[in-house]
């Protein structure tokens, strides 16, 4: 089991719910949810990744936390930093700025 199943699995029962309940919750199959737990499907999409923070209630610092454990597994950004970014099209700049000074560094 990955790190985002265990995560996940342990918020489900944090929350008293079934898998099943949980499934209805989200609108997804229950099959789907044990896929996700045991590592045999990626994690899922961005929009099914808000659904879930919302059906689980995380507070802004477990939002964080499952987002990064998502992306790590998907390989992936973040889907707050990437609902941002797409939101918020001029910080585009910013962030191009702040890596081309990381790269100055390696020099």
């Amino acid at each position: 089991m990955s790190e985002f199943g265990k995560f996940l699995k342990k918020e489900i029962s944090k929350n008293k719910l079934s898998q099943n309940k949980f499934a209805e919750k989200i609108g997804i199959s229950s099959y789907y949810v044990g896929q996700m737990i045991k590592g045999e499907k990626r994690p899922p999409s961005r929009e099914l990744q808000i659904k879930i923070s919302n059906a689980l209630g995380f507070d802004e610092n477990k939002k964080v936390k499952f987002f990064n454990l998502v992306a790590k597994e998907k390989k992936d950004i973040p889907s707050d930093i990437y609902n941002e970014m797409m939101i918020n099209q001029s910080k585009w700049d910013e962030i191009r700025e702040v890596l081309n000074k990381g790269e100055e560094n390696y020099d």
